[in-house]
């Protein structure tokens, strides 16, 4: 029995979402409302005390953090593979991994804050709401930026500094793509899946400089790949039982 909790908007739910449609596998769904904060229930905090999505549970056993999540899922589902055979590009896979998380996705992060208006979620609240926000965060780093945001806000200087260092991610990403479909060689791969989620999000928050693919064209063509995946499609068409009902 495989159970994910995770979120509709959420990229890296969506990672996620899209490696068990690839796999074809069945799963229960456990969707949280982020905006209304159901990420820091105290039920869920028992699972997942980071307090974000996803989390999958199977057979009881609990497991967070995306990037795991997924390689965990390609070791128990093996087929089709989402890692390349060869040890070095499986290497590389997991640096590409590691680049997306750790540079793109910290950094996406402050884009959408002001871009998707995430700020808007506290407006009007007093001081004492505010705090009670701020308390229920799921660890202090997530505490201290949040505070830092909403009292002083993200600057533009912040927001270049952000967009530059997603667009080095994606200039090397254009770079790798010159020789070879994938990421990772000939077949699509859990580093492709890792980052899907994010360029879907940079054009739905309008930022063309990162989806310039007259820029970079090879990063395009992979991006039309990735569209037109069936798992892709599957991954973001999913709707929460109150919004499809």
């Amino acid at each position: 029995m495989l159970t994910l909790y995770h979120g509709v908007t959420s990229t890296c739910s969506k990672r996620v979402r899209i490696t068990l449609a690839e796999k074809g596998v069945k799963w229960e769904s456990v969707h949280l409302n982020l905006a209304k904060r159901e990420n820091l229930d105290p039920d869920y905090l028992k699972l997942n005390p980071n307090g974000v999505v996803p989390t999958l549970v199977h057979d009881g056993r609990v497991l967070y953090e995306s990037n795991f999540i997924i390689e965990y899922l390609d070791d128990i589902f093996p087929d089709p593979p989402l890692r390349p055979s060869d040890p070095y590009e499986r290497a590389h896979m997991r640096i590409w991994m590691d680049r997306i998380e750790h540079v793109l996705h910290r950094n996406i992060n402050t884009v959408s804050w002001i871009k998707q208006g995430r700020y808007k979620r506290f407006d009007g609240m007093s001081e004492e709401e505010l705090q009670a926000v701020f308390d229920s965060q799921a660890t202090a780093e997530k505490r201290l930026i949040l505070e830092e945001r909403l009292r002083n806000g993200v600057s533009q200087e912040d927001m270049d500094f952000a967009e530059a260092r997603v667009a080095e991610v994606l200039d090397k990403m254009e770079e790798q793509l010159q020789d070879r479909p994938w990421l990772c060689g000939d077949a699509l791969s859990l580093a492709d899946i890792s980052v899907a989620p994010f360029i879907e999000r940079f054009e739905a928050n309008d930022v063309p400089e990162l989806t310039d693919w007259v820029k970079r064209p090879k990063l395009g063509d992979w991006w039309q790949r990735i569209k037109a995946l069936d798992s892709f499609k599957t991954a973001f068409a999913f709707q929460p039982p109150e919004e499809a009902a």
